[in-house]
């Protein structure tokens, strides 16, 4: 009378160890691949503590080579504007974070603000160039999987691109300089 309780405790343990051990085999998530797709110039931002910007928004494309959804939960590091004008990045997603599907590309788009007076001297010093070229690197953090959400910090990221000076011309019609 005994044996039908401990066989069912045994199957139950088993179980959980099975699963335990799924847990920790595809907790080993493999690093998205991250491509620099564009970047946009969309206009002016006007914060508090009284500051203001011209807000660029990078466009990646992150491919999620493994067989569950990925989540980007933040993006931190610094942009070099211009190869000398460096601006942090502090990007953290609203929720769980981005989920990319799995096997599958995804467009993320991560804003940044340029402060007004950056954005001023870019304009005057490529007055020249119809581009301004730009470098992001830093780090991402992801969490692996929906169901169990292992979170893994620090990929690193290093992309650089260029975006269109008459953009930033554009944003800044309104603000004398």
């Amino acid at each position: 009378m005994r044996t039908a309780p401990l066989r069912s405790s045994f199957f139950r343990c088993i179980c959980l160890a099975s699963l335990v051990f799924l847990a920790a085999g595809t907790g080993c998530a493999s690093k998205p691949t991250m491509r620099l797709n564009h970047a946009e110039i969309s206009g002016m931002q006007i914060a508090f503590p009284p500051s203001v910007g011209v807000v660029m928004t990078m466009v990646v494309d992150v491919h999620n080579p493994n067989g569950y959804d990925v989540a980007i939960r933040a993006m931190r590091g610094q942009t070099v504007l211009a190869n000398r004008y460096t601006i942090p990045l502090d990007f953290r997603a609203a929720g769980d974070g981005i989920w990319l599907a799995s096997d599958a590309t995804t467009t993320v788009r991560i804003p940044m603000t340029v402060p007004i007076d950056l954005a001023i001297l870019l304009l005057r010093e490529t007055y020249m160039t119809p581009s301004v070229a730009y470098r992001f690197t830093g780090r991402a953090d992801v969490t692996a999987s929906r169901t169990f959400k292992i979170e893994k910090d620090d990929y690193s990221v290093d992309e650089s691109g260029f975006f269109a000076r008459n953009q930033l011309e554009i944003a800044l019609s309104g603000i004398p300089h």
